[in-house]
Protein backbone atom coordinates (compact mmCIF):
# COMPACT_ATOMS: atom_id res chain seq x y z
CA UNK A 1 0.00 0.00 0.00
CA UNK A 2 1.31 3.67 -1.00
CA UNK A 3 1.19 7.14 0.11
CA UNK A 4 -0.95 7.77 -3.47
CA UNK A 5 -3.99 4.88 -2.21
CA UNK A 6 -3.80 6.11 1.27
CA UNK A 7 -4.55 9.74 0.63
CA UNK A 8 -7.22 8.97 -1.94
CA UNK A 9 -8.83 6.72 0.30
CA UNK A 10 -9.23 9.29 3.01
CA UNK A 11 -9.85 12.36 0.48
CA UNK A 12 -13.09 9.98 -0.76
CA UNK A 13 -14.64 9.95 2.68
CA UNK A 14 -13.03 12.82 4.17
CA UNK A 15 -15.30 15.15 2.70
CA UNK A 16 -18.52 15.89 4.84
CA UNK A 17 -21.24 14.77 2.51
CA UNK A 18 -19.88 11.32 0.87
CA UNK A 19 -19.11 10.49 4.53
CA UNK A 20 -23.02 11.18 5.28
CA UNK A 21 -23.60 9.28 2.36
CA UNK A 22 -22.15 6.54 3.91
CA UNK A 23 -23.82 7.20 7.22
CA UNK A 24 -26.94 7.20 5.73
CA UNK A 25 -26.20 3.73 3.79
CA UNK A 26 -24.83 1.93 6.72
CA UNK A 27 -28.52 2.33 8.31
CA UNK A 28 -30.25 0.84 4.95
CA UNK A 29 -29.97 0.59 0.76
CA UNK A 30 -31.46 3.30 -0.74
CA UNK A 31 -31.53 4.99 -4.33
CA UNK A 32 -30.83 8.71 -5.34
CA UNK A 33 -34.16 10.28 -3.91
CA UNK A 34 -33.86 8.57 -0.63
CA UNK A 35 -30.28 9.40 0.20
CA UNK A 36 -31.07 13.28 -1.19
CA UNK A 37 -34.08 13.09 1.41
CA UNK A 38 -31.70 11.24 3.99
CA UNK A 39 -28.82 14.00 3.72
CA UNK A 40 -30.35 17.30 2.24
CA UNK A 41 -27.43 16.86 -0.53
CA UNK A 42 -28.84 17.98 -3.91
CA UNK A 43 -29.59 15.28 -5.97
CA UNK A 44 -26.75 16.08 -8.99
CA UNK A 45 -23.93 16.13 -6.00
CA UNK A 46 -25.58 13.35 -4.56
CA UNK A 47 -24.79 11.56 -7.76
CA UNK A 48 -21.42 12.78 -8.03
CA UNK A 49 -20.60 11.53 -4.70
CA UNK A 50 -22.33 8.02 -5.31
CA UNK A 51 -19.72 7.95 -8.83
CA UNK A 52 -16.74 8.29 -6.37
CA UNK A 53 -17.94 6.51 -3.52
CA UNK A 54 -18.93 3.45 -5.96
CA UNK A 55 -15.45 3.56 -7.84
CA UNK A 56 -13.28 3.17 -4.62
CA UNK A 57 -15.62 0.63 -3.48
CA UNK A 58 -16.99 1.95 -0.35
CA UNK A 59 -20.79 1.26 -2.14
CA UNK A 60 -22.63 -1.45 -4.42
CA UNK A 61 -25.21 -0.44 -6.87
CA UNK A 62 -27.97 -2.79 -7.80
CA UNK A 63 -31.00 -2.65 -10.06
CA UNK A 64 -34.14 -3.11 -9.13
CA UNK A 65 -36.66 -2.81 -11.82
CA UNK A 66 -35.60 1.15 -13.02
CA UNK A 67 -34.28 2.04 -9.73
CA UNK A 68 -30.40 1.90 -8.99
CA UNK A 69 -29.91 1.13 -5.28
CA UNK A 70 -27.20 1.62 -3.08
CA UNK A 71 -25.78 -0.03 -0.41
CA UNK A 72 -22.91 0.09 1.60
CA UNK A 73 -19.87 -2.16 0.83
CA UNK A 74 -20.01 -4.97 3.77
CA UNK A 75 -16.62 -4.35 4.64
CA UNK A 76 -17.07 -0.97 5.12
CA UNK A 77 -20.05 -1.09 7.29
CA UNK A 78 -18.05 -1.86 10.63
CA UNK A 79 -15.73 0.65 9.34
CA UNK A 80 -18.30 3.89 9.16
CA UNK A 81 -19.65 2.50 12.82
CA UNK A 82 -16.48 2.61 14.15
CA UNK A 83 -15.85 6.05 12.90
CA UNK A 84 -18.91 7.31 14.38
CA UNK A 85 -18.16 5.67 17.43
CA UNK A 86 -14.36 7.35 17.88
CA UNK A 87 -15.92 10.73 16.37
CA UNK A 88 -18.13 10.53 19.35
CA UNK A 89 -15.54 9.43 21.79
CA UNK A 90 -12.97 12.35 21.08
CA UNK A 91 -15.05 15.19 19.82
CA UNK A 92 -13.74 17.71 21.66
CA UNK A 93 -10.10 16.49 21.38
CA UNK A 94 -10.38 15.95 17.78
CA UNK A 95 -11.65 19.77 17.42
CA UNK A 96 -8.79 21.04 19.49
CA UNK A 97 -6.14 19.48 18.00
CA UNK A 98 -4.01 22.65 17.13
CA UNK A 99 -2.16 20.41 14.07
CA UNK A 100 -5.02 19.06 12.41
CA UNK A 101 -6.64 22.48 12.67
CA UNK A 102 -3.62 24.53 11.38
CA UNK A 103 -3.28 21.86 8.29
CA UNK A 104 -6.63 22.10 7.36
CA UNK A 105 -6.91 25.59 7.60
CA UNK A 106 -4.29 26.11 5.34
CA UNK A 107 -5.74 23.74 3.00
CA UNK A 108 -8.36 25.74 2.61
CA UNK A 109 -7.08 28.97 2.50
CA UNK A 110 -4.66 27.90 -0.82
Amino acid sequence: MGKLEVKAFFFAIGDYSRFSILRVLSEKDLNVNGIVSATGIEQSNVSHHLSCLLNCGFVNVKKDGKERVYGLNKEVKPMIKDIDRHIERYKTSIIACDIASKEYISRVIE
